[in-house]
């Protein structure tokens, strides 16, 4: 009478099925999936809050005529559902939902706008009209009565005071929290390994792994071809030499994105602009040779702290003692000369006083001008930059001091940046694969401990994961504690001019959305960008994104888009 279907891992359905088959539950497997069954007899769909890992599944209770559909708690797994009052369909993928229209799916423009800026898709909106993502954290009940939503979990607020506890009380919490989630991650009947970049968070997580008896696992890295200033193998070969890993390095040139990007779209299903997208899709396939599961380091930064405009953020009360007249000249100066366009970026972030629109400037693919300068309709953009503001206001509520913003910032990446940008990428690539990812940073109890954190503890005079740094020095090699942040960066920039050339100019002549782009500007933009007037890439791979997408949308089931 009780019918389930699962994605994803419950790390601690051996403690449940024990206590399952204490109270007279009698199983038929030893998976996981059962005891989801069992657990619901007991404790009905509020059994959610008993478990321990990485999940989104479909529950049918026949007797009660109730749907379940539930999603683990910081929306490591993907869930997307369409509901028109007679009937509910849901898929893992978007693309399952799609033979369920009766007509053709509409393409949502205003999805598409709020992907041009943030280079996702917030939730619980997708791309296309009628579909929607079950947020994280929530289930969904679907009965004779309707559709009702109960969110069943909360990052805790925080809940420790600076000076409540000493710096080795919270170093010593941190570390047994991550020593306890990396062996429930580990559980396994095949072999795991781990994505190490050569930065602090796969690090320890590697060295955990280590010190668990995980004993000459694989770990693999990626790097690129061109300056040294794109690549991070070095680091991570450091590491890996440390603790005795079998390690894989994988380059990637120009070729390899000309050669993979439309698989990698396909894969995809939902549009995204974030160029990670290919080094992940590529270290997966590397990967997938070897094992079957990997560790990786994603919501290290959204918890601790780790992203550089978390310290930048606070000089923004010394941005406005400038003189006004030189605080209005500086952007239009900093935009005309070569100087990186990040820093464009962050002044035109710290020239603004609302956190929230800030917060949207740092993360921001667009400036409001370049926004609406691409826009075929540049009325509708700005109401959606509007939309986006509000958005973001809920996580800014009461953030007027530099302390409280940050704050904000991190509940604002962990809320939306985080599932809906790289859980989702991190997904998509590897199961694409056929590679599971498992990210220990994002086991619950973990995630409620570093939430109940005072921000102004992560961030201690400009060192940034302050409290991680400090809880895994005993295990990181000390030049890797100490080095610079980097990230997935290709060098897009370099390429487009070069090898990648006709590549980008093929694609951005691709037919996009209508009504979306203003066409002259994108061939401006790749015009400036090739002449070395701008660094447009940033934006230019956002273009060909979304067009690639469109194209392979349409051309599995022609979508009208409004």
């Amino acid at each position: 009478s009780v019918v389930v279907v699962c994605n994803g891992e419950i790390y601690n359905y051996r403690e449940l099925r024990g206590e399952l088959i204490s109270k007279g539950h009698r199983f038929r497997t030893m998976s996981d999936t059962e005891v989801l069954v069992h657990l619901y007899e007991e404790h009905g769909w509020e059994c959610i809050s008993r478990l321990r890992g990485m999940f989104a599944f479909a529950l049918w209770d026949a007797r009660k005529r109730v749907l379940v559909l539930a999603r683990d708690r910081l929306g490591i797994k993907p869930l997307f559902f369409r509901y028109d009052r007679e009937r509910i369909v849901f898929a893992s993928e978007l693309r399952g939902l799609l033979p369920a229209f009766d007509q053709s799916p509409e393409v949502k423009r205003s999805a598409l706008f709020r992907l041009l800026v943030l280079q996702y898709v917030p939730g619980p909106d997708t791309a296309i009209a009628g579909v929607q993502k079950l947020m994280p954290g929530t289930v969904l009940l679907v009965s004779d009565r309707g559709i009702e939503t109960h969110k069943y979990w909360h990052p805790p607020a925080i809940c420790w005071s600076e000076g409540s506890r000493t710096d080795a009380d919270i170093q010593r919490a941190v570390i047994e929290g991550l020593q306890q989630a990396v062996a429930c991650h580990l559980v396994s009947d095949v072999p795991i390994g781990a994505f190490l970049s050569g930065g602090v968070d796969s690090a320890a997580l590697v060295a955990l792994m280590n010190r668990a008896g995980a004993s000459d696992f694989n770990t693999f890295s990626v790097g690129f071809d061109g300056p040294s200033e794109y690549t991070e193998l070095s680091y991570a070969k450091q590491v890996a030499t440390r603790f005795g890993t079998t390690h894989h390095e994988l380059v990637i040139g120009p070729k390899d994105i000309a050669g993979s990007l439309h698989q990698i779209v396909c894969h995809l299903d939902e549009p995204l602009t974030d160029p990670a997208i290919v080094p992940t899709y590529l270290l997966s396939r590397l990967a997938a040779r070897r094992v079957k599961v990997v560790l990786t380091g994603e919501g290290a930064d959204e918890l601790f702290g780790g992203y550089q405009r978390y310290a930048l953020d606070r000089l923004v009360a010394w941005y406005h003692l400038m003189p006004s007249g030189l605080r209005n000249a500086l952007p239009q100066w900093l935009r005309k000369s070569s100087v990186n366009r990040r820093v464009v970026q962050g002044v035109g972030a710290l020239a603004q006083r609302s956190p929230s629109k800030r917060h949207i400037s740092w993360i921001g693919a667009f400036t409001h001008e370049e926004l609406m300068q691409v826009s075929a309709d540049p009325m509708e953009a700005a109401g959606q930059e509007q939309e986006i503001e509000r958005l973001f206001q809920t996580y800014f509520q009461d953030c007027g001091e530099p302390e409280a913003a940050l704050e904000g910032m991190l509940r604002a990446d962990l809320a939306t940046w985080l599932p809906d940008d790289l859980l989702m990428k991190v997904d998509r690539m590897t199961m694409a694969a056929s590679l599971e990812a498992r990210v220990p940073y994002l086991d619950h109890p973990l995630v409620e401990l570093v939430s109940s954190i005072p921000a102004t503890l992560k961030i201690r005079n400009g060192v940034r994961k302050a409290v991680l740094k400090a809880a895994v020095a005993d295990l990181v090699p000390p030049a890797i504690l100490q080095r610079r942040k980097m990230g997935f960066e290709m060098p897009l920039a370099s390429w487009f001019r070069g090898p990648l050339r006709e590549f980008v100019t093929d694609l951005l002549s691709l037919e996009g959305p209508p009504g979306l782009f203003n066409e002259r500007t994108i061939t401006e933009f790749l015009h400036q960008h090739l002449r070395k007037e701008q660094d447009r890439s940033r934006q230019l791979w956002a273009f060909l994104l979304v067009k690639l997408w469109y194209q392979v949308v349409a051309r599995e089931r022609p979508a009208v888009v409004r």
